[in-house]
């Protein structure tokens, strides 16, 4: 708490930095007041309260769901400035701002949850959940998960407090989802539990309720989906289907497929500045890929370079596949990928059929062309098993990764 007040004129004030987005809501650069005292650890004392009820404020201008809530928490797990009791107020920082804080609350029930949540004694099991995400590095569809999951166990437990194992057991015996719904699902509560450890809110040396909840597979064992190739005619019949409905981007993104092998999102995210020649080869150049193998440079097929500058020169925004918004995780593939999915489905092809079936149908094509593993590994982008080539060489060059792929022909012709 010393970096929050300062001394002036043998008084301490207490201050806060506004954060530069909100100082134009509060009119000021900082919060800034007198704490009354020139003694330091008192000061201390004081300033908790004070630095505490100023980010309730902030909270709130963020447009905080429960800023009192939050604040809460944060006292909760926020150390104590002094583990010793003031001699003036008989409590510590700590205890001395929750009573302070809790006195200026609007009403008795809002005064009563903060201090349910500041003093550990019944704190629902999401108040923690925002932080957890904050801290948790995975990707955005995952967190969105964790918290749908983390958020309906809110609603079956009075609080983190009330939270035991046999409890715990009888829900998940009780859930009807599938044995490997129920163990992503209550994963997701597990590392959750686990930053409430880290974080001192529940006892660490006290066995996580969530764990080994021994969730077995189900008697009636489901068939896992094998994804399989199109064949050269499919893939030519879904490409003229699409133009016949006229949506030609998704045919051009097909034609893209069949002659590249390249995932649906790697795809979607090429630009314009993306199609480079060098040494005499055009090539696309994909930078956005899911693994490091995946970053690589695909040499225009002979027959989709009129597509290719068409693509270029028609663009709206700067990428090949024009006019695909974004979803909320950032994908511009998804939409699409949509509407690939439906007309592949109105043609009767299954589940085991989906857009990466043009890429399997190319890695067929290349095998098939005698074309090694190692050149059609640089050309789709797949990690290479052995020593040598995987850790050691440069890679396919452009000529010869151009040569295996003017093997492959698989559409009659593109529009």
């Amino acid at each position: 708490m010393t970096s929050f007040i300062q001394k002036r004129r043998n008084v301490y004030y207490a201050r806060l930095r506004i954060p530069r987005e909100l100082q134009g809501q509060f009119k000021r650069l900082e919060f800034f007041q007198s704490l009354g005292t020139g003694n330091k650890e008192e000061a201390q004392t004081r300033a908790y309260a004070v630095i505490c009820r100023w980010r309730t404020q902030i909270k709130a201008a963020r447009g905080s769901i429960d800023a009192i809530e939050k604040l809460a928490a944060d006292i909760r797990v926020t150390p104590n400035p002094g583990d010793e009791p003031h001699p003036e107020f008989g409590m510590t920082g700590k205890d001395w701002a929750i009573e302070n804080i809790a006195d200026r609350l609007g009403s008795e029930e809002e005064e009563i949850r903060f201090r349910n949540i500041a003093m550990g004694r019944k704190t629902p099991f999401n108040t923690f959940l925002d932080r957890f995400l904050n801290d948790w590095d995975v990707k955005d569809k995952t967190k969105d998960m964790a918290a749908s999951v983390i958020n309906d166990l809110n609603k079956k437990f009075h609080s983190i407090e009330s939270i035991k194992r046999p409890e715990v057991i009888a829900l998940a015996r009780g859930d009807k989802a599938s044995s490997s719904t129920k163990s992503k699902n209550y994963g997701f509560a597990r590392q959750y539990w686990k930053y409430l450890e880290d974080l001192g809110v529940v006892d660490g040396a006290v066995r996580n309720p969530f764990s080994e909840l021994g969730f077995k597979s189900s008697s009636k064992k489901s068939k896992a989906i094998h994804r399989q190739a199109f064949t050269k005619k499919d893939v030519e019949t879904i490409y003229q289907t699409a133009l016949d409905k006229n949506d030609h981007i998704l045919a051009d993104l097909i034609a893209l497929a069949a002659y590249t092998g390249a995932r649906i999102d790697e795809l979607c995210e090429l630009r314009v500045e993306d199609v480079v020649t060098e040494g005499g080869v055009q090539s696309l150049s994909i930078k956005d890929s899911k693994t490091q193998a995946g970053i690589r440079k695909v040499p225009v097929h002979p027959k989709i370079k009129p597509l290719v500058k068409r693509l270029v020169k028609d663009t709206n925004d700067e990428y090949l596949v024009t006019d695909q918004s974004e979803n909320k995780y950032g994908s511009r593939s998804s939409a699409i990928g949509k509407r690939f999915g439906r007309l592949k489905t109105s043609m009767g092809y299954g589940e085991e059929f989906v857009f990466h079936s043009i890429r399997k149908t190319v890695v067929t094509m290349l095998e098939n062309a005698g074309v090694s593993e190692g050149v059609s590994a640089d050309i789709i982008g797949h990690e290479k098993k052995t020593m040598t080539y995987g850790l050691y060489s440069a890679g396919t060059s452009d000529k010869k990764k151009l040569d295996a792929i003017k093997g492959l022909s698989i559409l009659k012709s593109i529009n």
